[in-house]
Order: structure tokens, then C-alpha cells, then sequence
């Protein structure tokens, strides 16, 4: 298959050329949306349609110059647009949860698509883990990147989003436990923002070796990042509860993103880490995900 190579490119050239993979995408999505009605009438349905096609989008962009790392942010760009799109195609009166909702999702989305863009250089970086399943099963590479790799996430991600419609929907006043959603979706923005910035710093001043970061928030849970990503979900899932939901299906969103973690992020991630000096002592010591008190090197000494 012909591919573009684009690895030359300045950063912000390269930036520049994602800004408009993405635009057209949108673009994509809009029409797609438009369309969308021969196929079902539900606004939600309409919607993981069109998200559907600007992943495919994106898809392609990845194929044509042979890295996958284009889809990378749109984990966090996507969100924002389909809530602000309910909120217009709606006519949502912006009442006040309606507008701390959309607080939390934006921090969250500015922040982390923020960290994507300090962190690209430009084309000639692709995520190790595309790269590590490329090369451990090439010949189901076609279906692990379509599947795996972009619409999977897009689906899992949309479906933590269908809370938030109904949060559009339905609010008209806060209470306790839409309070608490909202607290812990900013808090595990911050979070976020908090253990990256402690990363990058770890990693400029440790550039010529291989160690694992033990400070910070990395003493009390291996991926606090990881960690904060599932907080936000959560707290997106309580914000639903607060307008007057009992507990139904919904409470799977949560629970599909905090099993991608759990089951496929961080069991890679610990796959990779664990070949650096010193991380299995680390690993029996520090909580995998949740942070909590370090255990003693004593107490996962065996007993004579």
C-alpha cells in the first residue's frame, strides 16, 4: 500500500497538517451527521454514526502516512465537540450543571490534548505499543488497527459520553452527588495534569538511563495518570446520577473504561516497565492503580 511520508516535517508544520486531518474529519462527521436520518432518528445514535466516520477519517490519515499516533488525540478532542453539538442541536438552556459539566469535559480535553501537543515532535513518533502490536502479530495488523487501535476507544469514549446527554437533557439543579461527580472529574484533570508534569520533569533529568520514576504521586500508585483518566469517568457517571437517575446500565460506561485500564493499558505498560532495573521491587510496593500507602520492603520479605 502507498504511503505519504511526512517525518520531515517541523513540529509545527506537522501540527498544522493534524489540525487539518482533524478539520476534515469534522467536516466528515457534520455531513455524515446530516445524512444520518435514513439510518435512525435518535440524536445519540446520529451521533456515534458520525463519530463512526470522522474515526475512519482519521483511520485513513493514519494508513496513508503509515502512523497511527494521528488518532492519539482524538480521545480528547472528540468529547468536547459531540457535547457542544447536543448542546446546540438541543437547545439546551445552560442552566447551572449544564455548565459545570462542561467545565469538567473541557479542562479535562484542554489539558490532555495540551500534554499531546508538548509531547509530538512531529511524524517520525508513533506510539510503542502500535508499533509493539504491529510487530508481534503483523498479519492481524489490519484488524488490530482499525479495531483496536481507533474504533474501540471512540466507542468506549462515546459511551461514557451518553451520561452527559442526559445530564443536558435533564438538569436544572445540582445537588450533593452531582457535586461530588464534578469535583472528582476537575480533580482527576488535575491529577493528570499533575503526574505528567512530574513524568516529563523525571524524564529531563534522567535522559541518559533507564530508571522508573519512584516520586511524586508515582510513589503511591504506578499510574496515577491512568488513575486520573478513570476518576474523570467516574465523576462524569455521577454527575448523571445527581439528575434523578437510579442506578440502571449506565453505571457500564465506567466500568468499560476503568476495565480498558485495568485489563489492556497498564498490563502492557507493566509489560514494557518491568524489563528496568529495579521495577519489580517497585511493583510489590506500589499500588497499580489507586494510590495508597507504599508497603514496606519488609513486609513483602517471605517469612523463613
Amino acid at each position: 500500500m502507498m504511503t505519504m511520508n511526512l517525518e520531515n516535517l517541523s513540529k509545527s508544520k506537522a501540527l498544522l497538517v493534524m489540525l487539518v486531518m482533524y478539520v476534515i474529519a469534522f467536516v466528515a462527521g457534520v455531513l455524515a451527521y446530516r445524512f444520518s436520518e435514513i439510518l435512525a432518528t435518535h440524536i445519540v445514535w446520529r451521533t456515534l454514526f458520525a463519530n463512526v466516520i470522522a474515526t475512519l477519517v482519521i483511520y485513513g490519515f493514519g494508513v496513508l502516512i503509515d502512523n497511527q499516533s494521528v488518532y492519539d488525540p482524538y480521545w480528547s478532542v472528540a468529547p468536547p465537540v459531540i457535547v457542544l453539538a447536543w448542546l446546540v442541536i438541543l437547545d439546551v438552556t445552560l442552566h447551572l450543571p449544564v455548565v459545570l459539566l462542561l467545565i469538567a469535559i473541557l479542562f479535562w480535553s484542554i489539558r490532555l490534548t495540551y500534554n499531546f501537543i508538548i509531547n509530538f515532535d512531529d511524524f517520525s513518533y508513533q506510539d510503542w505499543r502500535y508499533v509493539m502490536l504491529h510487530d508481534k502479530h503483523p498479519g492481524l495488523w489490519l484488524l488490530t488497527n482499525l479495531f483496536g487501535i481507533n474504533l474501540m476507544p471512540t466507542i468506549i469514549v462515546f459511551i461514557q459520553l451518553i451520561g452527559a446527554y442526559h445530564v443536558l437533557l435533564n438538569a436544572e439543579t445540582i445537588n450533593v452527588m452531582f457535586a461530588m461527580g464534578f469535583i472528582m472529574s476537575v480533580s482527576a484533570a488535575f491529577i493528570q495534569y499533575v503526574s505528567d508534569k512530574q513524568m516529563m520533569a523525571f524524564r529531563m533529568d534522567h535522559k541518559q538511563d533507564k530508571k522508573s520514576i519512584d516520586e511524586g504521586l508515582w510513589r503511591y500508585s504506578r499510574h496515577p495518570n491512568y488513575f486520573g483518566e478513570v476518576v474523570m469517568w467516574w465523576g462524569v457517571y455521577l454527575m448523571y446520577l445527581g439528575v434523578g437517575h437510579t442506578l440502571n446500565w449506565q453505571i457500564v460506561s465506567p466500568l468499560l473504561m476503568t476495565a480498558l485500564f485495568l485489563f489492556i493499558s497498564i498490563p502492557m505498560m507493566e509489560e514494557k516497565l518491568k524489563e528496568r532495573p529495579g521495577y519489580t521491587d517497585y511493583q510489590e510496593e506500589v499500588s497499580v492503580l489507586v494510590p495508597f500507602p507504599r508497603k514496606s520492603q519488609k513486609e513483602n520479605k517471605p517469612k523463613a
